[in-house]
């Protein structure tokens, strides 16, 4: 028995052209208890109706049995994707890795079928999909399944016809059906191809000449009188999945640019490509110009035959099928190679992860102690950072997805910025100097965590939802995310190791302090000792005063200035190695100092001195570098200072966000009202925060 949701077939029928197809179609069902192939009989073509009727004397059918049938029509020749014609298009591989067969098998299993049992019959390549469990399949003879479209879908399909309205869920007497017809406007009842033959009429079926279509001929025999015939109409939700060329397959399956199933060398594809069971060993690699397609071919005796063609090529209509011999090749394919060919394609899928792993992240505030983490400041004096990981606008603003594909080529999504990119090559994957390529962050990502262009297949979908250039360390966490979402795991000494070395791919350069402010969560003082290795303890402090204090007193305001923390680093980096008269080392110590003040105020829980070591490190960072300020930062500092006992850029400076910690409740709600009154820039504003316990999280997904 093949048990499947609410009912269950005692036996799938997958019909074949002839011989040497059924024999391919054993092969790829193997296993599977109570399906059987049978070919059309006579080694001719006999239609779907002569393939029904072959497939009820076969089994035997018989009503008194009660059996439920499943017969899947898969005869055809697949000319329109020949990528998959020796296979047979019942059995192209869905997004979920199995077969169109299994999808349209547990599909038609949620049918209520009657207990006295009886056939169904379906398209081996078409899914139609509707509510199922809602078609009405009680009366006796012959059922249809049908949906109301309008005119242009009438004119590619079969039509019901019936008296009166039809009603959704309720099978209705049929009074026509026809085949195309040219109607202009109105709605029609449309031919899902499903189809309920009741137990009586399918054993007396066995009798008819093993001839005809059966959307066909095998409506006018009904209509005349052969058996009862009806039309049960699901809703106009109906849909259909059906591959009927090698363009829809690329659009369907594929990413709208490359489609890739079973191939066994690297690729370079140029766009618009459909590469399909490519052995191991064949090639060194392919290289396809924009829309080349290409599939290799196992038959006879060891041959192979290697098919290139185009995404628009039809092979049914335009000779390519009879110019290649492709009709007398298909009863000579070596239906064992091919699915080795498979199977290898899919063990070394098997070995790589196949779950898909989701991260969410948040950003930090750097209360006081930044530049100390930065090398090679750290890697001579240690560094000390006092800060805390928050949401913004009630969640994290950074999101990464990382998920398989079934081919070996890496999709990079990005959507705050909109744009996406399809990585064809390792050379491609290699190039991520440029901090100007927003797909940079992500290549480096890949270079840190080892992985090899061409192991496996990644869909990368990246989101930072705040402005670029916030001073709130975005990018180290946008980068951290990536890295844990590729891994699969979130341990912050790897993450945040790894996340230094992505910043060295991309030379930017950067401190350490940014992402562990985001992996780890709430608030916490970073340390730690001087030398090449960086080791960062982590103290976490108990948040809960501070987010009090917060909550009341506390501002986040995006300056609206946009700046790039690298040419800063540089700036900041010159001086500490000039280090006149020791002052770059003296600030370096002082800014320590300050982290360290910071925390003993939270312990304390003492206002007044938090504020002051958030003061002490705005000066002392402006003295390590007059350029983390600006003009219009020191008029908004100027403008809120009467209501403000603290102020601070989050980041390396020079705009992005700015905290405040203003003297009460009342002061803030002033300087709220102040900056949102009277705004330096149209996207300056204040954004919602609050303390984040968790840092980052991960969620992984088969």
């Amino acid at each position: 028995m093949l048990r499947y949701a609410a009912t269950m077939f005692d036996q799938v029928v997958i019909t074949a052209a002839n011989a040497a197809q059924a024999r391919g179609y054993r092969l790829q069902t193997r296993g599977r208890r109570g399906y059987v192939v049978f070919p059309d009989p006579g080694g001719k073509r006999v239609g779907s109706l002569g393939a029904t009727v072959n497939a009820l004397r076969r089994t035997g059918f018989k009503a008194s049995r009660r059996r439920k049938v499943l017969i899947v029509h898969s005869g055809g020749d697949a000319r329109r994707t020949p990528g998959y014609a020796a296979m047979g298009k019942a059995f192209v591989p869905m997004r979920d890795a199995r077969p169109m067969l299994d999808h349209i098998v547990e599909a038609m299993a949620r049918l209520p079928l009657p207990e006295a049992g009886g056939v169904v019959v379906v398209s081996g390549d078409v899914l139609p999909r509707f509510d199922y469990e809602a078609v009405d399949l009680s009366r006796r003879g012959v059922t249809g399944v049908a949906y109301p479209d309008g005119a242009d879908e009438a004119r590619r399909h079969g039509v019901y016809m019936v008296e009166g309205r039809a009603v959704r869920g309720k099978a209705m007497a049929v009074s026509g059906f026809l085949q195309k017809p040219q109607v202009e406007g109105g709605r029609h009842l449309i031919d899902t191809g499903v189809m309920f033959i009741d137990g009586e009429t399918a054993e007396r079926m066995k009798s008819l000449p093993v001839a005809g279509d059966i959307y066909d001929e095998f409506p006018k025999m009904l209509l005349a009188g052969y058996a009862p015939f009806s039309v049960n109409v699901a809703g106009d939700d109906c849909d259909f999945f059906h591959v009927g060329s090698t363009r829809e397959l690329l659009q369907k399956l594929g990413d709208g640019d490359t489609y890739v199933d079973a191939v066994g060398c690297p690729l370079h594809l140029a766009g618009e490509n459909v590469v399909t069971n490519v052995p191991p060993g064949r090639f060194d690699s392919l290289t396809l110009a924009k829309g080349e397609c290409f599939t290799c071919i196992p038959y006879g005796d060891g041959k192979w035959l290697d098919l290139k063609y185009r995404i628009d090529d039809n092979f049914k209509t335009d000779g390519l099928w009879e110019r290649h011999g492709l009709g007398a090749i298909m009863k000579r394919i070596d239906y064992l190679r091919l699915l080795a060919v498979r199977e290898c394609s899919a063990r070394k899928t098997r070995t790589a992860p196949r779950q898909t792993f989701r991260v969410a992240a948040p950003v930090r505030i750097d209360f006081a102690g930044g530049w100390s983490d930065t090398p090679p400041i750290c890697n001579d004096e240690g560094g000390t950072v006092f800060n805390a990981a928050v949401t913004l606008e009630g969640r994290k603003p950074i999101e990464v997805v990382v998920a398989p594909r079934r081919d070996r080529l890496v999709r990079v999504v990005s959507r705050d910025l909109g744009k996406r990119r399809l990585i064809r090559s390792a050379e491609e994957l290699a190039d991520h100097a440029d901090p100007h390529d927003w797909c940079a962050l992500v290549k480096s990502a890949l270079a840190v965590t080892g992985f090899e262009f061409g192991s496996r297949g990644l869909d990368i979908t990246i989101s930072a939802d705040l402005p670029k250039g916030s001073g709130m360390g975005t990018s180290s966490m946008l980068g951290a995310a990536v890295i844990a979402a590729i891994l699969g795991r979130t341990d912050a000494d790897e993450i945040g190791e790894l996340t230094l070395r992505l910043e060295k791919e991309m030379r930017t350069g950067g401190g350490w302090q940014d992402q562990f402010g985001g992996i780890v969560g709430g608030v916490k003082l970073l340390s730690s000792q001087p030398g090449k290795r960086q080791r960062i303890s982590v103290e976490r402090l108990d948040s809960s005063w501070l987010a009090g204090l917060l909550r009341e007193r506390g501002l986040l305001y995006f300056t609206g200035q946009k700046r790039m923390a690298r040419n800063i680093l540089r700036k900041v980096l010159a001086f500490y190695a000039e280090n006149p008269h020791d002052f770059a080392k003296t600030l370096v110590r002082s800014l320590k100092a300050d982290a360290a003040a910071a925390a003993a105020a939270v312990r304390r829980r003492d206002a007044a001195a938090f504020a002051a070591a958030i003061n002490g490190y705005w000066r002392d960072k402006k003295l390590l570098d007059p350029g983390s300020t600006n003009d219009r930062v020191e008029e908004l500092a100027a403008r809120i200072g009467r209501h403000a006992s603290a102020v601070t850029l989050t980041g390396a400076g020079g705009g992005g966000f700015m905290f405040i910690l203003a003297k009460s409740r009342a002061a803030a709600s002033r300087i709220r009202a102040e900056l949102t009154g009277d705004a330096p820039t149209s996207t300056a504003r204040f954004y919602d925060f609050d303390i984040s316990e968790d840092g980052l999280s991960l969620e992984a997904t088969p």
